[in-house]
């Protein structure tokens, strides 16, 4: 019997739900027992809520939901979040999204350690079964303060084709090389397309050198410096025109901007490098700017905290499936077979044409039958180039690349000194005493 092995692939979002409980009172549910968040949007932890509410109501009871205290604005948010802390109470929930101070929060024990809470309470949240190097970042000086639930690797999208304009291969790559490579070619050049990705982009090379855990920074230290000058030249030389619709797809195909960050969503990942492949270049992952050159990081992208002082610790709840590996056990169960493994578009499949749908699917067999190598898509092989980056990273950042700019640190305490910087006002020298400045003292006060 031939062992034939047939995966109709769908992008599918599996949502893994964390409920903890307790309030203050202005953020406070107008039912006592109900958990509470802050947004004044609707963020990824509210959708996460509005799911979690209907699998109480059906499961449960309205007193394990959580209602979230809408605000006019972010800043109406920070500031009555932020009173209510100092007084001891505030909202439940904490979103890694929100700008709040969250290395001095740990200080003041106003964030929950959640291995006190799930041995207190002993929930198996499965922790231990997720990968170290990502729920790591979510913890300081030995406690658990941070829950990443989403991450993606930090990583950039290009062309074999854009880096050979410029001299340069995705197995050389640096940014080191990269601003060498511009600096020689004096050619125009767009980095991101984007004026904020590249705001966004510094932000997270200066986050290499800063260890909140610690409180240590080494912005003194030669390598700094060093890259300090790469990373400048390719942000000054830039010459984004932010009048310009840098239309994804044609702008990475044409070179007309050498990187892309892409969104954080899987599918949005892989639609990206397919369609770059479909246009017939070579789509390829460069890592972001690390200061360990050989390491492959991540940033997570949605992340909760919890507030210390809930008053409902009791209901402290976490539920939802895990992703259960179908995607990588077929991939395994084809290695171990050596049998063929199709992977199929479910775009090529579905027709809205009475018996169309059954053919498709029974010429798909059929190939099994046939094929004795592996038929791979533009979209199996993003995956696959994908997957090695996931099996291969080193560490995990605490926020998100897109979200750099707007953490309380960057966006309240070094802001300013990043803008005269960027902007020419301030030397190399000058940038690192007053970033090292107001850095220590933020992390020592």
């Amino acid at each position: 019997m031939k062992n034939k092995i047939v995966i109709i692939l769908t992008l599918q979002f599996i949502i893994t739900v964390f409920a903890f409980s307790g309030c203050g009172e202005s953020t406070a549910s107008s039912n006592s027992s109900k958990l509470t968040y802050c947004a004044y949007y609707e963020d990824a932890i509210c959708d996460i809520i509005k799911r979690y509410n209907k699998y109480c109501t059906k499961h449960y009871d309205e007193s394990y939901q959580i209602e979230i205290v809408e605000f006019e604005s972010q800043e109406e948010m920070k500031l009555k979040m932020s009173t209510e802390i100092m007084a001891g109470e505030g909202p439940d929930i904490f979103s890694l999204s929100q700008k709040l101070p969250f290395e001095k929060l740990t200080d003041s024990k106003t964030i929950a350690d959640v291995n006190e809470l799930i041995s207190e309470f002993s929930y198996d949240i499965g922790i231990d079964n997720c990968n170290s190097k990502i729920m790591d970042a979510g913890v300081i000086d030995g406690k658990r303060y941070f829950i990443p639930l989403f991450y993606s690797p930090d990583v950039f999208i290009t062309t074999e084709e854009t880096l050979n304009k410029y001299n340069l291969t995705s197995s050389e790559f640096s940014f080191k090389a990269l601003s060498e490579k511009l600096s020689k070619n004096k050619k125009e050049y767009s980095l991101f397309g984007s004026a904020d990705d590249n705001i966004a982009f510094f932000y997270s090379f200066l986050d290499q050198y800063i260890d909140f855990n610690s409180g240590n920074t080494e912005f003194n230290s030669d390598k700094f410096s060093e890259d300090l000058d790469s990373i400048y030249s390719l942000i000054k030389n830039d010459t984004t025109d932010e009048n310009v619709n840098y239309f994804l797809y044609e702008n990475i195909n044409n070179g007309a901007s050498i990187l892309y960050k892409e969104m954080p969503a899987f599918s949005g990942i892989v639609r990206t490098y397919s369609c770059l492949k479909y246009l017939g270049s070579t789509p390829v992952f460069v890592n972001n700017y690390n200061m360990d050159d050989d390491s492959i990081s991540a940033s997570t992208d949605v992340g909760i905290a919890v507030n210390d002082n809930c008053k409902n610790k009791e209901k402290l709840l976490l539920h939802g499936p895990s992703g259960c590996g179908k995607t990588l056990s077929a991939y395994v169960l084809s290695g171990e077979l050596n049998r063929p493994l199709i992977i199929v578009n479910l775009g090529t499949i579905i027709s809205s044409k009475l018996g169309e749908t059954s053919k498709n699917l029974t010429q798909i067999f059929k190939s099994a039958d046939k094929e004795k190598a592996i038929v791979e898509t533009a979209e199996s092989a993003a995956i696959r180039d994908y997957k090695y980056i996931i099996n291969n990273i080193t560490k995990c950042n605490l926020y998100s690349f897109n979200c750099l700019s707007d953490t309380y640190f960057n966006s309240s305490v070094i802001s300013d000194i990043v803008d005269k910087y960027l902007n020419g006002d301030i030397s190399n020298e000058k940038f690192i005493r007053q970033l090292t400045a107001a850095t220590e003292i933020y992390l020592k006060e």
